[in-house]
């Protein structure tokens, strides 16, 4: 197993963890990783200190070979999904890639990646706080609020492909404060920190290993119906955008890997294929 503290030099984008807290990810993922069954996902890891993008340094660093999670103590430039920019504020954040080889659809990845972050998440709340799974891979906190209402994001994943590998980026928010959020994000946005428990980034990472390594082990069917457990959507009044189109109506159901079925205001029910419809935010 490699323990990788610089970046390469055909990278460019990344500055070495010297960081004490830097150290301490490397090491949890490290024995996080030495933890995992034989044939696991994840191989090593890297933490940069600070990289624009830990998407952009894993597809470097890794050269088209799985096997790899990259980590970073701050990243400035972090994406998201539909090109979202993932707001990172350095040492509260845990941006994570991992790159996984060939065999699995983007479809399952996806699912994989949400569910991990989620059970990461369950796993250090200890049931403080309920969350769950916002279309398709946010992690939120369960809100109860209503059936218009969606709770604060605690997690986000993006999937992109390069080089024959797939790059899982999973972004945690782990001790963020109120103040800590800009003004637009504070509605929308929290950290563990901010639904009381007060937890390491490296705890966070070897956890986040773990999880993503029983997932990707899992079948299809078995994460669609863990998802469904945690679909936080169902019975809400959700817009949905479909082939240019926008359908609103309440969530009777969604099958992550087949349809989304809602209820229209006229009681008429629209089935809308999963892989290409986009919740409405």
């Amino acid at each position: 197993m490699s323990r990788e503290m610089n970046a390469d030099s055909n990278a460019g984008q990344a500055t070495p963890a010297y960081a004490c807290d830097g150290a301490e990810i490397l090491d949890a993922a490290s024995l996080a990783i030495r933890a995992l069954p034989a044939g696991a996902s994840v191989t090593r890891v890297f933490v940069a200190g600070v990289t624009e993008s830990t998407q952009d340094l894993a597809r470097a660093q890794a050269q088209g070979s799985p096997g790899l999670v990259v980590m970073a103590e701050h990243q400035t430039k972090g994406r998201g999904r539909l090109g979202r920019q993932w707001a990172d504020i350095s040492m509260k954040s845990l941006p994570a890639t991992f790159v996984v080889g060939p065999g699995r659809s983007a479809a399952h990845l996806s699912l994989a990646a949400g569910l991990a972050a989620c059970r990461t998440i369950e796993s250090v709340l200890h049931g403080l706080t309920p969350v769950g799974i916002r279309w398709p891979n946010d992690v939120v906190e369960r809100d109860g609020a209503g059936p218009h209402a969606s709770g604060r994001k605690l997690s986000g994943v993006l999937i992109e492909a390069a080089d024959g590998v797939h790059l899982v980026g999973i972004g945690i928010n782990v001790a963020h404060t109120d103040a800590d959020w800009p003004e637009p994000l504070r509605a929308t946005a929290c950290s563990l920190r901010q639904l009381g428990v007060q937890v390491s980034r490296a705890q966070v990472a070897a956890q986040l290993i773990a999880e993503l390594d029983r997932c990707l082990a899992s079948s299809p069917d078995d994460l669609a119906s863990q998802w469904r457990e945690r679909n936080v959507l169902l019975g809400r009044v959700c817009g949905f955008v479909h082939d240019g189109r926008t359908h609103t109506g309440i969530v009777r159901d969604i099958d992550p890997a087949n349809a989304i079925v809602i209820e229209d205001t006229g009681g008429e029910t629209i089935r809308l294929p999963a892989l290409t419809t986009s919740l409405l935010k």
